[in-house]
Formats: structure tokens, C-alpha cells, sequence
């Protein structure tokens, strides 16, 4: 299910593009924006608590995203971000993100957006496949805040937090690391963001 949303996303997004009206071809309000992040998340299992930079294996990695403005407090970001470092007993979490977004404060040159994403998390327990382990994918859904700082008129510095709520997730009815509740990974990503298209 999750491969036949990310197919449909990859197909969305240029779609969005040629949908444009005269006035936004030529820079009337909506952009497009790609770029990548590094990140650094509490993992939220074989940890004491959830806060972030408090799990001595949080997890690292990249982030690829994209966002559409459609206007200028409106707009919707995609993501992917791969957490395959730092994690205990080769840990892994990964998510796959869609949503909307909306600008909540403009200082000066610094745009503050609070945005909700859903779709997919996975994850690969410590020491997976022995006993007691497991892998799998969880419906997720994600609030957070982004904050931008222009560098040039293309180019953004982005610094991003995220809480990410799996509902669904329970640990293995096994092991050292009993997990009966559902997992709230949740970090921080800094990177840099380029207008594609738009203004």
C-alpha cells in the first residue's frame, strides 16, 4: 500500500507543476522547493524517554523533501528520511511524509510554518531478525515546524522539529525492551532548500 502511495506522489507532483495557471507560470505567488536535510531523532524504543537529543543511540540520517507553495501562507511538503546511523544493534527507522503546511509568523526574511504530514513508518528493532526483534511499517502521522532563512534569492537554509505519532505500533511480545504503547519518534533537521520554479 505504502509503494502504491509513494508511486502516486512521485506522479502528483510534476502534475501540480503543468497545472498551473498563466499568472503563477510567471512568478504569481507559488514556488516550488526541493532540497535535503541531515537529521537527528530520539528513536523513541531502547530509549529512557522520548525528548530529543536524550537517547544515547538517537538516530541519523538523511532527509530528501519537496514543498508547493500554492499561496503566500499555504502550501504542501513531501519527505523521505532515512535514519540508518547511530542506532543500537543496527536500529533503522525510515518515513515517508505528505501533507499540508501553513506560514504562522514572517520576521524580516524568516518564515516560520507549522505543517501536519501523514503516511508511513518503518522500522527495524535492535538485533533484528533474532528472537524478541521485529520489522515492519505503521501508519504515521507528524506535527511540526519549520523555520526558513533565505541565503540567496534561490536558496533557504531550513531547520526543521517533528513529533512522530505511530498509533499503532506495539514492540515485540518478546524480549529485553518490552514496548506496549505506540512510538512518538521526534528530532530535529537542518539543511538547505531550492526554488525550483516561482518566486
Amino acid at each position: 500500500m505504502f509503494k502504491t502511495i509513494g508511486i502516486f506522489v512521485l506522479f502528483l507532483v510534476p502534475s501540480l507543476a503543468l497545472a498551473q495557471n498563466p499568472r503563477s507560470a510567471v512568478g504569481g505567488g507559488g514556488s516550488i522547493w526541493a532540497g535535503g536535510e541531515y537529521s537527528n531523532f530520539n528513536p523513541d524504543y531502547s530509549c529512557a524517554n522520548n525528548a530529543p537529543f536524550s537517547c544515547k543511540s538517537d538516530l541519523q540520517g538523511a532527509t530528501a523533501l519537496f514543498d508547493v507553495n500554492l499561496r503566500s501562507k499555504w502550501g504542501a511538503e513531501g519527505e523521505a528520511r532515512w535514519l540508518h546511523w547511530g542506532g543500537t544493534g543496527n536500529m533503522v527507522e525510515s518515513n515517508y511524509l505528505i501533507g499540508g503546511r501553513y506560514r504562522v509568523y514572517r520576521w524580516s526574511r524568516v518564515n516560520v510554518w507549522a505543517k501536519l504530514l501523514l503516511g508511513g513508518g518503518w522500522i527495524t528493532t535492535p538485533n533484528y531478525p533474532q528472537a524478541g526483534s521485529l520489522k515492519g511499517s505503521y501508519f504515521a502521522y507528524v506535527p511540526g515546524l519549520s523555520v526558513d532563512y533565505p541565503i540567496t534569492h534561490r536558496i533557504s537554509l531550513r531547520a526543521d522539529y517533528e513529533y512522530e505519532i505511530w498509533p499503532s505500533f506495539v514492540g515485540p511480545p518478546t524480549g529485553s525492551t518490552p514496548h506496549n504503547h505506540g512510538l512518538t519518534p521526534n528530532g530535529v533537521s537542518v539543511g538547505f532548500v531550492y526554488r525550483i520554479f516561482g518566486r
